[in-house]
């Protein structure tokens, strides 16, 4: 894969990786993801895969990789009804309007403008993406618990917290070699330094 990849363009090298990226995600989810249980609590694989397409592609495709999960989520472990959909669709939608990278376009503003870049780095936008959507699922879960008449104790906050907390571990380690896929190394351009040229009068 490794050789592969760097043959290709720029472009359709980030594409394939996201056409590889959103199957395997769903896949380790269902098959590998429930026997990895620490405190009892299984991280959400498909929110660490949203937040890194969040980041990485921009909020179209992460609308793409919600809907996609949302629908396979519905279809092969059905609970309430669009109950999932909404969940992988809704909270990343509105979380990429924050987290996203820029596009080209606003970025270009900004030099126009003078204006100084404040963007967090990528890796810690894709941490706090994956973070605040797993915290959206559990709060509605809790909520649905309760509105069930089931009662909600301080085990169901643990659980929901933890979730949370093993879900941004899980982004963090997931990060930085899927980024590493989509963009390859860092190119260094040097940059040469001139002396100033001076106008004189003759």
């Amino acid at each position: 894969m490794k050789r592969f990849l760097p043959r290709l363009s720029p472009w359709a090298r980030k594409y394939l990786v996201l056409v590889l990226l959103l199957p395997a995600g769903y896949l380790l989810q269902v098959c590998v993801m429930p026997y990895i249980r620490p405190f009892g609590v299984t991280p959400n694989l498909l929110y660490a895969v949203i937040a890194i397409v969040t980041v990485a592609y921009g909020r179209l495709r992460a609308l793409w990789a919600g809907l996609v999960y949302g629908l396979l989520t519905e279809v092969m472990l059905p609970s309430v009804p669009y109950l999932n959909l909404a969940l992988y669709v809704v909270p990343p939608l509105f979380s990429a309007f924050v987290f996203a990278d820029r596009s080209a376009k606003a970025l270009e503003m900004d030099r126009a403008l003078n204006r100084k870049s404040r963007d967090l780095p990528a890796w810690l936008r894709t941490v706090l993406c994956a973070m605040v959507n797993t915290l959206a699922y559990e709060v509605v879960n809790i909520v649905y618990i309760f509105l069930g008449g089931s009662p909600v104790d301080a085990g169901h906050m643990l659980r929901g917290v933890i979730d949370v907390l093993l879900t941004g571990l899980l982004t963090l380690a997931l990060a930085f070699p899927v980024r590493r896929l989509i963009f390859g190394r860092r190119s260094v351009t040097p940059v040469l330094k001139n002396s100033p040229i001076v106008f004189s009068k003759k």
